[in-house]
């Protein structure tokens, strides 16, 4: 259970990942300010389906007597529409594109850096950062702890938290984390904790996701899933400045599935030397995904609203991760107990689509200006793992 209230008080206490939040014993944290960025390059879902389908017909016609034969399946054929039904997306902002249409590759065709140059996932990262830092009129001087926290970093050590933290001067702890689409919201539970624990002042909390880099291009199943973009928060001690969004509750849950997984990593070359023809799996089983995270998503968020006495009426907007329509059609109701409407549920993914982490805190940053004063609203993500994070927000005078 993620919080109690201890009634022996007139005046509640609220007991949240391990630290108490009494008068004057910590300072309640809070979303100084967001940044987002997307590339310009982007691929309609015509373009997507005409490179697969090339690539499909021409599979299906260099192994056809295997698949006459029933010794290998036919890869079946893609639509606009298909896509459209099964998802609600219609384009994607990518990192690179003519890789991604290239059926002899169909993965993005990015070059090696040599290690003195900034690598390629930091230097995407950069883009949101600078932004967040700059609406709140800070420099890396004020921030005092960086938490990656996005579905895959591009290395395993050292960190890429480390490699941002010393790009924009910070000082104090830097370090990486992942939990698939939700990570954003976990960094977001771990900065709002350490802050009102006294452990950090100020942090940022970034999330680079490239995931057309991990996408399989060449399954129909997948192949249009995934967008790239990168997202930052500041997330900081309330010290009476005006403006930002109260964190007023938290939470972070998990249910073990593997229905959902990539298995690219430093094993796979060890592998690869008793098989070589074995390939990482990166794969879903869609529907049992869309039935047990559309189940257990929104019963997470709900335990954060009970803890915190906030009852989905008192809730204006909820912003959510871009996975598929109706998967932010059915959660938004069962969060909101009233149906999803573009005003207290708005969907992005139609113009973006998938873009993990990154996707709750581009939704908030670009649906969030018209909100007044005291107003709440809460955000949920959901991913593999299953993990979710939820948070509850309300804007600042």
């Amino acid at each position: 259970m993620s919080g109690w209230i201890d009634r022996r008080r007139s005046c509640f206490t609220l007991v949240r990942s391990g630290t108490r939040e009494e008068s004057g014993a910590v300072k309640n944290s809070l979303i100084r300010s967001t940044g987002y960025w997307v590339p310009s390059n982007v691929i309609s879902n015509d373009e997507l389906v005409a490179s697969y389908n090339a690539y499909a017909e021409r599979f299906n016609r260099e192994h056809g007597a295997a698949i006459d034969a029933g010794e290998i399946a036919e890869v079946p054929l893609s639509s606009s529409e298909f896509i459209r039904n099964a998802s609600g997306i219609e384009r994607r902002h990518v990192y690179e594109k003519s890789g991604i249409l290239d059926i002899d590759s169909m993965v993005p065709r990015i070059p090696p850096r040599p290690i003195e140059e900034i690598s390629t996932q930091a230097e995407f990262a950069m883009k949101s950062v600078q932004i967040a830092l700059d609406k709140a009129g800070y420099d890396g001087s004020d921030i005092d702890g960086v938490i990656v926290a996005s579905s895959a970093q591009q290395r395993n050590f050292p960190a890429l938290a480390c490699e941002i933290q010393n790009a924009i001067g910070a000082n104090g702890f830097a370090f990486d984390m992942t939990m698939a689409c939700a990570a954003a919201l976990y960094g977001l539970h771990m900065a709002n904790g350490m802050i009102k624990s006294g452990q950090a002042r100020r942090v940022l909390v970034c999330s680079p996701e490239i995931m057309t880099c991990i996408n399989v291009h060449s399954r129909r199943e997948v192949h249009f899933i995934f967008g790239d973009a990168s997202a930052a928060m500041i997330v900081e001690a309330d010290d009476g400045k005006p403006g930002g969004w109260d964190v007023i509750g938290t939470h972070a849950e998990n249910k073990w599935s593997s229905a959902l997984r990539s298995d690219y990593g430093f094993i796979n070359i060890a592998e690869q030397s008793v098989d070589p023809d074995f390939a990482p799996h990166l794969d879903q089983d869609g529907h049992r995904v869309f039935k047990d995270v559309v189940g257990f998503a929104p019963k997470v968020a709900r335990r954060m609203m009970e803890d915190i006495g906030l009852a989905p009426e008192d809730v204006r907007r909820t912003w959510l991760h871009q996975a598929n329509i109706r998967m932010v059609d059915m959660i938004a109701k069962r969060i909101l107990d009233r149906d999803r409407t573009e005003d207290n549920a708005p969907a992005i993914l139609q113009e973006y689509g998938n873009t993990s982490s990154s996707s709750v805190v581009m939704n908030f940053e670009m649906h969030s200006d018209d909100m007044v004063a005291g107003e709440t609203g809460v955000l949920c993500a959901y991913g593999a793992g299953y993990g979710v994070g939820a948070a509850a927000v309300r804007k600042r005078a």
